[in-house]
């Protein structure tokens, strides 16, 4: 991994910067795209993962585009138009996110996705949630397999500190799991799901 920045670059949203700080990472956050039913701003998030795409290899890239506050609300509750704003729009950028952040890993390197996911016993009303952190846990596996064959790995680490209102400090066992995966001491571990709810 030679000529490859040693520092973890973190791409997320503002809520996210909690980790940036736990880890020590450099913070590069997203733009404000928000997709309506047309996909009006569909060409701002092309260029944005076009620009995220090129630039130095990176040693670890953790991505975490948190919403700024998840919003208990049932499947049945939303209409077309609210299935694409907190549903569609959040894997689209997901999925820009990933890719660039693969794509701009070295060989040998590694990406860490953090997502909400609720606890399955308290999933009621997290619905959109939980359709989110499944997106992301098959996106990483798929990512995981394209990439292996550089030694990049591709996890996730799941938790439900944010949805159940845990305080700052609960996500200390999120930023411990994701310092993990970035070790050496993981370097066997890929396509992996991580889930740090402090043993709930």
């Amino acid at each position: 991994m030679s000529g490859a920045s040693d520092s973890p670059w973190l791409i997320g949203t503002d809520p996210a910067r909690s980790v940036v700080e736990g880890l020590g990472a450099e913070f590069h956050g997203v733009p404000c795209i928000v997709l309506d039913p047309l996909w009006s701003d569909g060409a701002r998030l092309e260029e944005w993962r076009d620009s995220a795409r090129v630039g130095p290899q990176l040693r670890s890239v953790v991505v975490a585009l948190w919403p700024i506050r998840p919003v208990r609300r049932t499947l049945v509750e939303l209409d077309l138009e609210e299935w694409v704003g907190t549903v569609e729009t959040r894997l689209a950028w997901w999925f820009a996110a990933l890719t660039a952040a693969s794509e701009r890993t070295a060989e040998g390197g590694q990406v860490v996705a953090v997502v909400d996911r609720p606890d399955p016993k308290d999933s009621a009303g997290w619905g959109v949630e939980s359709a989110v952190a499944d997106a992301v846990d098959v996106m990483a596996r798929s990512l995981a397999q394209l990439h292996r064959p550089r030694g990049v790995r591709v996890n996730v680490v799941a938790t439900p500190a944010r949805l159940t209102g845990a305080p700052a400090p609960s996500l200390i066992g999120v930023i411990g799991a994701v310092r993990m995966l970035l070790s050496d001491d993981a370097e066997g571990v890929t396509a992996t799901t991580v889930v740090a709810d402090g043993g709930h």
